[in-house]
């Protein structure tokens, strides 16, 4: 059982575990492997590393979460997590501390975790935080792939079909587009057409809302 304030669809939290890595960071072997046991027992891929080092070195960009032990000999997890965000290596973090305070989990929060947890942690709080990071992982990644292939729809199109777009977007009439453009209404439904099917979209108000999206997300 997973706490939360609606019943997760086994489904999803299926499509959740398969698609992702949890990464456990704790120099303690015994709560590494204690975290990795529980987890595994719940259907979730984990891997261990042993310090923050370790895990800078692994080149690995599945999907998932960083369960991450805050005060570690070298790089500690705070230090790790400042590091992760100067290198645009992003990944939710959820952070297990025996040693922490309000300003520490405050600090890791304005950077952006996940969670803060104090040792030993509630299981199931544990695997609540680790569904909830990767489900957002995983939504990130699909958003991204989203945007890119909107992106690359829109610089598929050629000169004349962008100025099209362009005045469709602006809501000019196929009258008044053929005349800024000096050609016929004919020819500027057959560059709408082939607008839509290349964009994936129908009207001039989709057409509008692309264009938008893709200039928002370049």
């Amino acid at each position: 059982m997973y706490p939360s304030s609606k019943p997760i669809d086994p489904s999803v939290l299926r499509l959740v575990q398969e698609k992702s890595l949890v990464r456990i960071v704790d120099d303690d072997e015994t709560v590494a492997k204690s975290y990795e046991f529980m987890l595994r027992c719940s259907g979730w891929n984990c891997r261990i590393f042993n310090s923050a080092e370790d895990y800078l070195a692994s080149e690995n960009v599945q999907i998932g979460c960083l369960i991450l032990d805050v005060r570690m000999p070298g790089l500690s997890g705070l230090q790790l997590q400042q590091k992760l965000e100067i290198l645009e290596r992003e990944i939710p973090i959820i952070f297990v501390t025996g040693h922490g305070d309000v300003d520490m989990a405050v600090l890791a929060l304005k950077h952006g975790a996940q969670d803060f947890m104090l040792k030993p942690v509630d299981p199931q709080r544990l695997k609540g935080a680790v569904f909830q990071a990767c489900q957002s992982d995983l939504l990130h990644f699909l958003r991204s792939q989203k945007e890119e292939a909107e992106r690359e729809a829109t610089s598929s199109l050629s000169q004349r079909e962008r100025e099209v777009a362009q005045l469709l977007a602006q809501g000019l009439l196929y009258k008044q587009i053929a005349e800024r453009l000096g050609c016929s209404e004919r020819t500027v439904k057959f560059h709408k057409a082939r607008i839509a099917e290349k964009l994936g979209v129908k009207t001039s108000a989709e057409i509008a809302l692309r264009l938008s999206s893709t200039a928002k997300n370049k």
